[in-house]
């Protein structure tokens, strides 16, 4: 997982380093607001809870940097840092165009120990707590043109580090008043919804950073070392004060040579116990008599068949791995000997409604598609831009899956990106890189997406070491601008889309889709797209991610009226392998769902009528982890989807899952 990306809010870490706390023994701090929290332009009385954070309120002096060896085991004695003035609204994903005004105070503590290594690693044993205040104004409360509730942006703000957000409505304001509460351990003294214990650090000057991003002024001298972290996005101040341990031998109590000399230096002799001799080794255990079992292997050598291929003559269906594929003539390949299987896009033809569009990094979903499954680029001319190096098609294996070691020696050394995700429909319906959109969408939504790493997610399915679709923020990938796919439904309707996501990394914004949009980003449809995560919208069962359906004007986790409406009956998907289904009739929608791991069946969360005033608009345009207008705030890790013709039966729904359940994902 990517570690502190500043534009990158799922892997990433966003810190905001809190403000007006202290801990025992920590900086006293002056001024005429201490707690700051809440109130509407500061001035609050010495120690209410009311107040913005004001001009005038506290602060704790920044430390001097004067760099220094970080390495050692390091106690926080003390620790006093501040926020105060505008937050920028980026970080949670909302539009600066109409959110112009926002404001951050509150209080964090840091205690523990915090170990560098001289080996360029580290160990986190710091917790990091407290809580914020966050005002904002009421046009706040417009994203991607539509309205949404101060309840909605609580999701987004755990995003920026919040282990829980609280938004109420502001009447004084019309906007909202966000309470949140701060608390994980590792990542000294930074707010982030990925906090590390372990991990890498570096120093240049006088800025430590940890795992290339999270950076810190900081001052070693003598036993003490002061930490100020530097984020993104708003003011913080002040210090963490930590202690050296004393590692050097501590009055030598083992034994002789323990007098405590010069910071037990002798200390270190210590005899060494002569190291116990060997032990003698012990006797050889004589061997273990060949530990039984090892009979060859009977039950058909070769008999994996080719992944469920059918057993020549006297195997009794070799089936995957093996059993029961007696020996003998059952090790041949038999008639299922060139290693396909039946995919998710065969089981959707044979029910007709077959695949329009269908994309995967890990497997080919049709026995009968045998190109590449995506293009990587090596050597980008800058991080993830889509622009130099070189391309190479990613080849399937003779089982259908991903050919890896084709990817690693070509990106060996390089960064390396999913430049194209192939359609394996036949319909040529690929997908690269998305155009920029609407600003509507947030701050970034009109600039052109970035590529997805390729080397990030590893992932183990049948024994094949395969590369997962790992987005982050401002990640995306759309059918050619202003071109129409090809195959797909069009206009007013039926069409079906199944997704299979890692339901461990998802996104708290706007919108990680897949599913039909326009071919303009800069136009907008009635959209017909599976949404997954948490948003500013809709909300299933505690604690999310949910699937849900992303119409355009709102996200719905079942249900015709408004899209803000809570849904119990949509579970939360926090789960590695996470399946969704949207089906779309004409004038109705289906959300259903299952945890391929453990699940028979799938829960239906809502089958019933389309959203009031709403008509299927399927325009030609296909999306994958972007919204219709290119919002592009939220990320996500995508294993595989397609996009039918037509609405598939809740059999055939059964059917697909099974199939995924039988490619051995995980294993």
């Amino acid at each position: 997982m990517e570690k502190y990306r500043s534009f990158d809010l799922g892997s990433a870490a966003l810190a905001i380093a809190l403000a007006l706390g202290l801990i025992s023994g920590a900086c006293t701090v002056t001024g005429s607001n201490p707690s700051g929290s809440a109130g509407s332009s500061g001035g609050g009385t010495t120690g209410t809870t009311t107040g913005t954070a004001g001009t005038g309120g506290p602060s704790c002096p920044n430390g001097t940097p004067c760099g220094g060896s970080v390495v050692g085991t390091w106690n926080v004695t003390s620790s006093c840092l501040t926020l105060s003035g505008a937050l920028d609204v980026s970080l949670v994903g909302l539009d600066p165009r109409t959110c112009k005004t926002a404001s951050i105070a509150g209080s964090i503590s840091v205690n523990g120990t915090w170990t560098a290594n001289a080996n360029g690693t580290y160990m986190d044993a710091t917790t990091t707590s407290g809580m914020a205040t966050i005002q904002l104004e009421a046009g706040c409360k417009i994203l991607s043109n539509t309205p949404i509730t101060c309840q909605g942006i609580n999701g987004p703000l755990t995003a920026v580090g919040f282990t829980e957000a609280n938004c109420t409505d502001n009447a004084a304001t019309g906007g909202c008043t966000c309470m949140g509460t701060v608390d994980h351990m590792g990542s000294i003294g930074w707010m982030t919804l990925d906090p590390q214990t372990n991990g890498n650090h570096a120093t240049s000057g006088n800025t430590l950073t940890l795992d290339g991003t999270a950076k810190y002024a900081y001052c070693v001298s003598g036993n003490q070392l002061t930490l100020t972290p530097v984020p993104s996005g708003f003011t913080a101040s002040g210090t963490i004060v930590l202690q050296q341990s004393n590692t050097s031998g501590a009055a030598g109590t083992g034994g002789a040579a323990g007098t405590t000399g010069a910071g037990g230096m002798a200390g270190t002799t210590g005899a060494a116990g002569s190291a116990g001799g060997m032990g003698g080794a012990g006797p050889a255990g004589t061997s273990g008599t060949a530990g039984r079992g090892g009979t060859t292997g009977m039950a058909g050598t070769t008999g994996t068949a080719g992944r469920g291929g059918t057993t020549g003559a006297g195997g009794a269906t070799a089936g995957r791995g093996g059993s029961g594929g007696t020996t003998g003539s059952a090790g041949t390949t038999g008639t299922g000997g060139s290693g396909r299987v039946e995919g998710p896009c065969d089981i959707y033809a044979a029910a007709n409604t077959p695949c329009g569009a269908a994309y995967s990094t890990i497997r080919a979903l049709s026995k009968n598609y045998t190109g590449p499954l995506y293009q990587v680029r090596n050597m980008s001319s800058s991080m993830n831009t889509g622009s130099g190096g070189m391309l190479k098609d990613i080849p399937q294996t003779a089982d259908g899956f991903a050919d890896t070691s084709v990817q690693d020696a070509f990106c060996s050394g390089t960064i390396c990106t999913f430049s194209l995700i192939y359609d394996q429909s036949g319909n040529g319906n690929n997908l690269d890189s998305a155009p920029g959109g609407l600003s509507n969408g947030g701050m970034y939504a009109a600039n052109d997406d970035f590529e997805s790493s390729a080397t990030k997610g590893v992932l183990m399915i049948s024994g094949h070491k395969t590369y997962t679709l790992y987005m982050a923020a401002r990640e995306g990938y759309r059918t050619p601008l202003n071109v129409k796919a090809k195959g797909v439904p069009m206009g007013n309707t039926a069409q079906g889309i199944y997704e299979l996501a890692d339901g461990t990394h998802y996104g708290t914004q706007c919108c990680w889709d897949f599913g039909s949009v326009s071919p303009d980003p800069k136009q907008y449809v009635t959209m017909n797209t599976l949404f997954f995560g948490t948003g500013f919208w809709g909300t299933g069962a505690p604690s999310g991610p949910w699937f849900m359906g992303d119409f355009e004007g709102g996200v719905w986790a079942g249900g015709t009226g408004a899209s803000t409406v809570n849904n119990p009956s949509n579970p939360s998907m926090k789960v590695p392998f996470a399946l969704g289904i949207l089906h779309t009739p004409v004038g109705k929608y289906a959300l259903r769902m299952a945890n391929v791991q453990t699940a028979t069946d799938l829960t239906t969360a809502y089958d019933g009528n389309i959203p009031s005033g709403k008509t299927w608009g399927n325009a030609g345009g296909i999306v994958l982890g972007v919204g219709g207008d290119n919002s592009n705030n939220s990320w996500g890790t995508f294993y595989e989807g397609a996009v039918t013709n037509g609405s598939p039966s809740n059999a055939t729904d059964l059917l697909v899952m099974k199939n995924i359940q039988a490619a051995g994902y995980g294993k």
